[in-house]
């Protein structure tokens, strides 16, 4: 219907390093919406649930990978072409070591360097959150170095 605009759907998004500081991404199943381009993992919050269980329940179910929910990066409202979304992204850790994944909802998975990140196609808000967070990087690195 015309002039009805649906509620935005909340979305999770984890940030995830491994012990090489390499962050995880994944590529999104060609049929969906987005299909095809890579993303933080992660997945809808449904009716109920907190953010962190939805993180959570998100990469257990496409990745069988547990994790730890950390502190809330950054969050924003994106409209696509079907739907508008309201994404948070969170820091998460994992809960092993060198943990086994299974791409079950995902088309792949790759752990990569964050310099890597420019190398592959991202929708908008991950776009955003990558510039962000290689801001924020680098602003940690000139304290440090």
């Amino acid at each position: 219907m015309k002039g009805v605009t649906k509620p935005p759907v909340p979305v999770v998004a984890a940030i995830l390093f491994n012990e090489k500081r390499q962050i995880l991404i994944t590529q999104r199943l060609q049929n969906s919406h987005l299909g095809g381009l890579w993303e933080f993992p992660g997945g809808r919050v449904e009716n109920g649930e907190t953010a962190e269980l939805a993180l959570r329940r998100e990469l257990k179910e496409e990745l069988d990978l547990d994790i730890r929910t950390g502190k809330l990066f950054w969050q924003a409202t994106f409209e696509y072409d079907i739907k508008t979304v309201d994404i948070s992204f969170y820091f998460c850790s994992l809960q092993e070591k060198d943990p086994f994944i299974k791409p079950i909802g995902v088309q792949a998975y790759r752990w990569i360097e964050i310099e890597e990140l420019t190398q592959f196609d991202f929708p908008p808000a991950d776009r955003e959150a990558i510039q962000r967070l290689r801001k924020d990087l680098a602003g940690l690195e000139n304290l440090q170095g």
